[in-house]
């Protein structure tokens, strides 16, 4: 799957607060593999505006350097369960578009 700056900062907002400890174990595996790194810092130039409560990113670079994640078949299942309890919350139209990635991840092998 391949996800943008956006994607990576929405998918751990997404996953439940409380599971089993197999499902915590896997959140962790989840989180891991989207974290946001010093190295991905410098180069999308993200920027923490703390005064406006916003993070920047440059999109050109994201656009064209999506970071490409091979969620498991267990993941997937997890996440797919994760959106489908948010499905009747309101939310920034750009969180239902990583909601659509995940959705199409998890199509062919769930």
């Amino acid at each position: 799957m391949e996800l943008n700056i956006i994607d990576r900062i929405y998918i751990p907002s997404i996953l439940p607060a409380e599971n089993t400890f197999m499902d915590f174990n896997m959140k962790r595996g989840i989180i891991k593999k989207v974290a946001l790194t010093e190295t991905d810092a410098e180069k999308y130039h993200i920027q923490e505006d703390t005064e406006n409560k916003r993070t920047t990113w440059d999109p050109k670079i994201d656009r064209e350097n999506p970071l490409v994640v091979d969620f498991t078949r267990e993941e997937l299942i997890y996440l797919k369960k994760a959106c489908e309890k948010l499905a009747d919350t309101p939310a920034p139209d750009n969180l239902w578009s990583t909601v659509e990635k995940i959705y199409a991840a998890a199509q062919p092998s769930v």
